[in-house]
């Protein structure tokens, strides 16, 4: 502003003096165009002024948030210098518990090292003892693979004889129909067991009473007779091939049933014949309900 004040007072001096050389020369007219003319250069610089203002306030403005941007970065900055330091240290810290450590694993596995450098030789007697183990166990493994094929081939073989050996079982009960009594009379009575319970073979007759071996062996026979016993006997006897083998009597007077039990085992022919026989005087009593008398047998095996 004082800039065009200074300007304008300058153009009035020399409007001055240039009226006061011409003198009346110069006409009024001139002196009137000449002021328009300054008039409006004053005006131009006055806008001319304004509008520098105005730049200058805008400078102002953008030179005061570039301070205060300017500021902000350099606290950013010292924030982020105070960080870098701190992450650092922590760096360091770190770096150093690893150098620790990795001195530490490498004093560990030098030990080791130095362990497994004499370990060869202790393995190597390991292994060979383990080696001698090894064959010791396979020869005894062949030994026992041989032993099972025996043993696997002797169970064949009894089973064959087993599936081949005949198969004699019978029992039988005196009577076949409620209570009585068997008795001898005056001559001995071959006792003949009708209630059959059991007959494999077929070796047993309930028609005659006789057992009739069917192949050459060893048999097991086995009885129980009963009668009721008041001031008197009862008696039983095993006969093979019509010969007597085992006797049996026993004498009561209580009136109480009084029992005679008792077995044998008997090497038979094929065709051998086992019989129970009740003395002459003698007599048996039975119920087809309990079975108090019974005769049995089966064949322990085959000759």
């Amino acid at each position: 502003m004082r800039a065009a004040i200074s300007l304008l007072l300058l153009l009035l001096s020399m409007c001055g003096v240039q009226t006061e050389s011409h003198g009346t020369e110069a006409s009024t007219q001139d002196v009137s165009a000449e002021l328009k003319e300054l008039r409006d250069m004053v005006v131009d610089l006055r806008a001319t002024v304004r509008h520098t203002q105005r730049e200058f306030k805008v400078l102002d403005a953008k030179n005061v948030a570039m301070k205060g941007r300017f500021v902000t970065s350099e606290t950013k900055v010292q924030i982020l210098d105070k960080g870098q330091e701190a992450e650092l240290a922590i760096l360091k810290t770190r770096l150093s518990a690893t150098e620790t450590e990795v001195k530490a694993l490498k004093k560990e596995h030098e030990q080791e090292l130095a362990a497994l450098r004499t370990r060869p030789a202790a393995n190597e007697t390991e292994i060979e003892n383990l080696k001698r183990e090894n064959a010791a166990q396979e020869v005894e493994l062949k030994a026992v693979k041989i032993r099972l094929a025996a043993t696997e081939t002797e169970v064949e073989n009894l089973e064959k004889e087993i599936r081949a050996a005949p198969k004699v079982a019978f029992s039988a009960g005196l009577r076949q129909s409620r209570w009585g009594h068997t008795e001898s009379g005056s001559s001995d009575l071959n006792l003949v067991f009708k209630g059959v319970f059991t007959n494999v073979g077929e070796a047993y007759s309930s028609a005659t009473g006789f057992f009739t071996a069917p192949v050459r062996g060893v048999y097991y026979f086995r009885f129980t007779v009963m009668d009721t016993l008041d001031t008197r006997y009862m008696g039983i006897r095993m006969n093979k091939n019509r010969w007597q083998v085992m006797r049996l009597q026993k004498y009561g007077t209580d009136g109480r049933p009084g029992y005679l039990s008792s077995g044998l085992a008997l090497q038979l022919e094929k065709g051998d014949t086992v019989n129970l026989v009740l003395p002459a005087g003698y007599r048996l009593s039975d119920v087809v309900k309990y079975s108090y008398s019974t005769f049995s047998g089966f064949l322990l095996f085959p000759l």
